[in-house]
């Protein structure tokens, strides 16, 4: 790493052009987009220490990212630039990202690379959650009759798209007590047990879509459609129903 020659401080422009131009794109990879955006990041840094009246731009060094220059920025960029939260997260990693790897070349920036790790950004405000209404629910449920094998829907597992998808013949148990065994994320699994009314209409089901069903694989997919003439889990796409005729929720 290029250093001052007046002070012996490692020199943050040279470092950050090894960074940007060599490290970025042909060691890691990255695609030229990511790597513009982390340029942005990075120079909003100086960028900063100049408007704030630090140091100008040209005199900014690898020292300035200390514990309170950084949270002085983060304030900054909240406070003045009026930066989505989104933004100033995005702005703290990539400079985090910056320091580890300066720190690799120079051992005496490690305590900079670990303190600037340990900054957070500021809390995201968490969006309401939109839930449907009582109408618009019962448009929904309304919208498929049952009276065709096509309109035929499971509702009473409250399963994620995934879940129902994934769900095979040896998943389901109709005798009593009856139960669906669901596999998630990091494949863990949950037991739901079925009503009696779904169980029914489970049974007729599989009559339709399934005859024989006993005498079929067992890790055959439950909800399923033929490709090349061999049954194939649903996609998600397929399993997405919006019904024109349910409104939107203001």
């Amino acid at each position: 790493m290029r250093r001052d020659p007046a002070t012996g401080d490692p020199d943050l422009f040279s470092c950050a052009r090894d960074y940007l131009h060599v490290y970025m794109p042909r060691v890691r990879a990255l695609s030229p987009r990511t790597i513009q955006a982390c340029r942005i990041s990075l120079e909003c840094f100086p960028g900063y220490l100049a408007e704030t009246g630090h140091t100008g731009r040209g005199h900014a060094c690898l020292g300035h990212f200390d514990r309170p220059h950084l949270k002085a920025w983060l304030a900054w960029m909240t406070d003045h630039q009026g930066y989505a939260p989104t933004t100033v997260t995005l702005r703290l990693s990539a400079v985090k990202a910056f320091l580890a790897y300066a720190a690799q070349d120079d051992i005496t920036l490690t305590a900079l690379s670990q303190a600037a790790r340990a900054r957070k950004a500021p809390a995201q405000p968490r969006k309401p959650v939109a839930y449907l209404t009582p109408p618009q629910i019962r448009a929904i449920l309304a919208a498929h009759t049952g009276a065709t094998a096509k309109s035929r829907r499971l509702y009473h597992t409250a399963a994620r798209v995934p879940e129902i998808t994934g769900l095979t013949l040896q998943d389901l148990r109709l005798a009593e007590p009856g139960h669906a065994t669901l596999t998630g994320k990091r494949n863990k699994t949950r037991v739901v047990p079925l009503t009696g009314k779904t169980i029914g209409h489970l049974r007729v089901y599989l009559t339709e879509f399934h005859p024989g069903a006993p005498r079929l694989p067992a890790t055959r997919p439950l909800s399923c459609s033929l490709h090349h003439g061999q049954p194939a889990p649903l996609s998600a796409d397929t399993v997405w129903v919006s019904p024109p005729s349910v409104e939107r929720s203001s």
